[in-house]
C-alpha cells in the first residue's frame, strides 16, 4: 500500500536546477523543480541519517512528482500543446485570448502556435478558463576555475529561478516508509539544485499532509470512443526495445484492457533529452529522448474502457524513470476545444519607483538592455542555426568557395549601411545568375534546410530562398523566427529594448547575424564540398 504526500515549496535563495541542454557558455534551469531533485534531497537525508536507503526509495517504488508552481494557492500544470490563435493577438501578448485545439475542425485563418505560457492554472469553476504563467528567473556571470587552463579565467552565463517562488510537489511512498519521508519534510528548510555553498538552493518546506491520491489534472473514466493522453510531465517512452514519440497501440491495449480496435490518430508534442545527474560521479545518467510535457495524444477506440483500468494507468504513470517525475498522464475522453488564457500575477506589493530618471540615465538604461539583448540574441541564433543544419540536403559538386565569398560579403556588410548592402549583395547575386549554366545559382537552390512553420508544417528553405527572401524583405520561416526574437526583446520595469522605433533596424541586425552564423557552420560541418 502507498501514501501520497503533498508539501509546498518555497524557494528562499534562487536555485539553479541544471537542465542537459548547456554549452561551453551557458548554462540553463528548469523552470519547475524535478521530481530527481526532490529525490535526491529526500535520498541525501535518509542516508546521513541511517548510512543506507531502503531498495523501496530507489527501485522506483516510490515516485517523486515533478513540483510545478504555485500561483497564489494554484497548482499549475504544463501548458497542453497544440493550441493555437490569431497571430496578432499572440504577438500582442494580450492579457486575455481566447485560442483554439488544431484537432478542432475549425481553427480559422492566420493563426499560429501558441506558446506564450509555460504554465497554466485551471479555473476551478470553469475548465474553459486557465492563468497563464512562466516562471521568473533571474541570469549571473560566473567565473569558470574547474575547467581553466594556464591561468585563462572563463566566464559563462548561467541562469537561476528567482528567489520568493512557490511550488506544490507530491511523493508516493510505500507506507512503511511514508512517516520517515515525512519527518524530513518537516525539517522546514531543505536544498534543491546545485551551487548550495554559493548561497543556492534553500528553500521551506510548508504545508506538508497526506491526501488520497495525487490529480494534478482530473482524468475521464467514461471513454468510449475517443482517447487523449495529456502528459503532465516529460516522458521516456521506452516501448518494444526503442524509445517511441507516443504510446505504441499494443501497449495501451495492454494497460487500458482493450479487446478490440485502438487507432493512434494524430499527436502535437515536443521532444527533450532526458538526463539525470550523478553528484558522486559527476556525471549524467543515460540520456534518453523524451515527450515533453504539454503533449496530446489522440487515439480511438470502439468500446467503453473500464475505469478502475484508466485509474490504475494514470497513477502508475508511462514509460521509464517515473520515480523521477517522468510519465505522469491525464487520460481524457475530450478536450477544450476553446480556452481563454489570462495572463496570471503573484499577489505582491508593487510599490512604484519615486526616483525620476533624467534622459541620460534613460538612455544608460536602454544602451544595458541593448547589450543584454545582444548577448540573447547570439545565443538564441545560434541554437536556430544548430536546429536547420541537424536536417538538410546538399548539392553535388563544390560549393566551400561560394558559401566563402557570401560569409565574407555579409561579415563586411554589417560596416554598410543597409541601403548600401542590399544593393551590393543584389548586384553580386544577379552577377552569378547571369553566369552561362548558372550552375552556382542552381547549386544554391538545391543546398535547404527544413524549418517548421506557424501552421505545424515543414517548410524546405534554400539557400538561395534566403537570400532573395532578404532582398525581397519577404517572410518565411525563419525570418518569423527572427522577428519573433525581436518582438520579445529585454523588458525591465517600464523600460524595454528594442522599442518600436528601434524595431525595424534591431531585426535587419538579427538577419544579418543569421546569415554569419549559418554560413559559419555551412563551412565548419564540411559538408559544403
Amino acid at each position: 500500500m502507498y501514501k501520497y504526500l503533498q508539501f509546498d515549496i518555497e524557494a528562499l535563495d534562487n536555485l539553479k536546477l541544471g537542465k542537459f541542454e548547456r554549452d561551453a557558455n551557458n548554462e540553463y534551469t528548469y523552470s519547475y523543480i524535478p521530481g530527481s531533485v526532490v529525490k535526491g534531497a529526500v535520498v541525501w537525508d535518509i542516508a546521513s541519517k541511517k548510512g543506507e536507503v531502503p531498495t523501496e526509495i530507489l527501485n522506483g517504488d516510490t515516485i517523486f512528482y515533478n513540483a510545478y508552481p504555485l500561483i497564489n494557492d494554484m497548482p499549475a500544470i504544463p501548458m497542453m500543446q497544440g493550441y493555437v490563435g490569431d497571430k496578432q493577438e499572440i504577438r500582442g501578448n494580450k492579457e486575455t485570448i481566447t485560442i483554439k485545439h488544431s484537432f478542432s475542425a475549425d481553427i480559422g485563418e492566420n493563426v499560429i502556435p501558441y506558446r506564450n505560457y509555460e504554465f497554466v492554472a485551471v479555473d476551478k469553476d470553469d475548465p474553459s478558463k486557465v492563468y497563464g504563467y512562466n516562471t521568473p528567473k533571474t541570469e549571473n556571470l560566473h567565473i569558470n576555475k574547474r575547467d581553466s587552463k594556464d591561468n585563462d579565467t572563463k566566464i559563462f552565463r548561467y541562469e537561476a529561478i528567482k528567489k520568493g517562488e512557490f511550488f506544490r510537489g507530491y511523493i508516493r511512498v510505500n507506507e512503511k516508509y511514508a512517516d520517515d519521508v515525512m519527518g524530513i519534510l518537516k525539517n522546514e528548510i531543505m536544498y534543491f539544485g546545485g551551487s548550495r555553498g554559493s548561497g543556492y538552493g534553500k528553500c521551506r518546506i510548508s504545508n506538508i499532509k497526506y491526501i488520497s491520491q495525487v490529480c494534478q489534472y482530473e482524468s475521464d473514466f467514461d471513454i468510449k470512443k475517443d482517447l487523449y493522453i495529456y502528459f503532465l510531465s516529460d516522458a521516456i517512452l521506452y516501448y518494444n526495445g526503442k524509445v517511441n514519440t507516443y504510446i505504441p497501440v499494443n501497449i495501451l491495449k495492454e494497460k487500458l484492457g482493450i479487446k478490440g480496435k485502438c487507432e493512434y490518430i494524430d499527436s502535437y508534442s515536443g521532444l527533450n533529452m532526458s538526463a539525470t545527474y550523478n553528484s558522486l560521479y559527476n556525471t549524467n545518467t543515460v540520456c534518453y529522448t523524451a515527450v515533453s510535457k504539454g503533449t496530446v495524444l489522440k487515439y480511438q477506440v470502439e468500446e467503453e474502457i473500464n475505469p478502475e483500468k484508466i485509474k490504475e494507468l494514470v497513477n502508475s504513470g508511462v514509460g521509464i524513470r517515473k520515480e523521477d517525475g517522468n510519465g505522469q498522464i491525464a487520460v481524457l475522453g475530450k478536450i477544450q476545444d476553446t480556452l481563454t488564457v489570462l495572463k496570471k500575477d503573484k499577489d505582491e506589493d508593487k510599490g512604484k519607483s519615486n526616483v525620476k530618471l533624467e534622459n541620460e540615465d534613460k538612455k544608460l538604461i536602454n544602451n544595458i538592455l541593448k547589450n543584454i539583448f545582444i548577448k540573447r540574441s547570439d545565443l538564441e541564433v545560434k541554437r536556430l542555426v544548430l536546429s536547420l543544419i541537424k536536417e538538410k540536403d546538399t548539392p553535388k559538386g563544390s560549393l566551400q568557395s561560394q558559401i566563402g565569398k557570401l560569409l565574407n560579403i555579409f561579415e563586411n556588410g554589417v560596416y554598410k549601411s543597409e541601403e548600401e548592402f542590399i544593393e551590393h549583395l543584389k548586384n553580386y547575386l544577379g552577377h552569378i545568375q547571369d553566369r552561362r549554366g548558372k550552375e552556382i545559382w542552381q547549386r544554391l537552390n538545391k543546398y535547404s534546410v527544413y524549418c517548421s512553420t506557424s501552421e505545424y508544417k515543414i517548410e524546405r528553405i534554400s539557400i538561395q530562398k534566403m537570400l532573395l527572401d532578404f532582398l525581397e524583405n519577404n517572410k518565411n520561416p525563419i525570418f518569423e523566427a527572427l522577428e519573433n526574437i525581436q518582438r520579445e526583446g529585454i523588458r525591465v520595469g517600464g523600460f524595454k529594448f528594442p522599442n518600436e522605433n528601434e524595431g525595424k533596424k534591431v531585426l535587419y541586425d538579427l538577419k544579418m547575424k543569421f546569415f554569419i552564423v549559418f554560413f559559419e557552420y555551412c563551412i565548419r560541418t564540411k559538408e559544403v564540398k
